[in-house]
């Protein structure tokens, strides 16, 4: 256990104005804000083309986000609040450590409506999606369609919300989004495990969503509900994943030929959702070992010395404030089991207030090696790094709100 929190270091006084800021910021806009895959919100008819094709819309999407130029207005796309931003809002209000605890509680029940609000319609168990069409190499989904992704942080939030505030409520609702991966998203077998698809009777093996639905359900099984054999499920999606490990410690993004990439968010996403299973019980020795060695992979191949965040184990370029941001949170929750990590975490904050900073103190979306992209995305830029620093004013202090005796652990 880490012995030496961050309040003890000089970046204290910097996280907790930042966090302060930050959260300030998106509770006065709604968490209402641009993202950088929203191309396919474009609403004029020039680009009404690209919309037709798997290709044309992914070049859709790529241009909107690599742009040096912001061509939201020009495409007629508006800031929207996203599920996904909202509930890592909701996660860290919950943990707070930043703000008196009146206006923290005001910020939290108002997000707390405000994710309920974006529930995708259609379903009796609650679940989410984001607020933009999307494609990906692998597929194609509408906006609202729920995902696991989104899903999975939104079921997450509504624990942490509920050690918190005890409210039986949120329980129940983080309970629902368990069911509906049970009742909806297939989890295909195989001979080590099984894994949960990306989407609604999606199948593909992609290893972060996998372990995201597997550490909800594990949350759920040590709060003691498992309703639709949570635990049994948890278990298999572990195994799954642990036994296609790399011997470096790595994992590929998937386990399709054109999903076989390493980059460090992702890495970071794997880590935490194992982490959460391995706290509750669920893969036994082989998930504590994997890890383990997934964390040494992370530490040794996706960071310089210095904090700076690689985008891939060969490429430091873009540094992405998705990379800063969960460098810092992943970090620290593994602080708690290997007091290493406390300097590395501080490390990457480090690197965060020297490299991706604004002029206006937000934190910014992309440094090039020859220009800088600084929109500050919500649920890219401002919601994780919000949640990355709850996570690090977190070390080795006690929980700064009504936790009622229960260790919040949550990516």
């Amino acid at each position: 256990m880490a012995s030496r929190g961050l309040r003890e270091v000089p970046e204290a006084g910097e996280a907790l104005k930042l966090a302060r800021r930050l959260a300030r910021w998106g509770d006065e806009r709604d968490w209402r804000g641009t993202d950088p895959y929203e191309g396919l919100s474009a609403s004029r008819r020039a680009v009404a083309p690209l919309k037709r094709t798997a290709l044309g819309r992914r070049l859709l999407i790529q241009a909107v986000k690599r742009s040096p130029l912001d061509l939201r207005p020009a495409l007629g796309i508006s800031p929207k609040p996203d599920s996904a931003s909202v509930a890592w809002a909701v996660s860290a209000l919950a943990r707070n450590g930043f703000l008196e605890p009146d206006e923290a509680d005001g910020m939290l029940s108002s997000a707390l409506d405000l994710l309920d609000g974006l529930r995708s319609p259609g379903y009796d168990e609650p679940c989410w999606g984001y607020h933009f069409d999307f494609q990906s190499r692998v597929f194609f989904y509408r906006r609202g369609e729920p995902n696991t992704i989104a899903t999975a942080f939104a079921g997450h939030a509504l624990l942490d919300a509920y050690e918190s505030t005890s409210d039986p409520r949120l329980l129940e609702d983080a309970c629902g989004a368990g069911r509906f991966f049970r009742r909806f998203v297939p989890l295909t077998h195989t001979d080590d495990g099984a894994y949960f698809g990306y989407l609604r009777d999606d199948r593909s093996p992609i290893h972060n969503s996998n372990l995201l639905v597997a550490s909800l359900l594990a949350r759920l099984v040590s709060c003691g509900r498992d309703d639709a054999d949570f635990a049994s499920a948890a278990e298999a999606a572990v195994r799954y994943t642990t036994a296609r490990q790399r011997p470096d410690g790595s994992w590929p993004y998937g386990e399709r030929r054109n999903l076989a990439w390493v980059d460090n968010f992702h890495t970071g996403y794997v880590l935490d959702a194992l982490r959460i299973c391995a706290d509750a019980g669920i893969g036994g020795p082989e998930a504590e070992a994997a890890w383990s060695s997934g964390l040494a992979y992370y530490r040794r191949e996706l960071f310089m010395a210095d904090g700076t965040p690689k985008y891939y184990p060969n490429k430091i370029f873009p540094i992405d404030a998705q990379s800063v941001a969960q460098g810092i949170q992943t970090l620290a929750i593994a602080a708690r089991h290997d007091e290493s990590c406390v300097h590395a975490a501080r490390a990457v904050f480090g690197y965060a207030l020297r490299g991706m900073l604004a002029d206006d103190g937000l934190p910014i979306f992309q440094r090039r090696r020859l220009w800088t992209n600084r929109a500050p995305h919500v649920r890219w830029v401002v919601a994780p790094m919000l949640l990355a620093i709850t996570h690090l004013l977190a070390l080795g202090q006690a929980p700064a709100r009504r936790a009622q005796g229960a260790e919040r652990v949550a990516v």
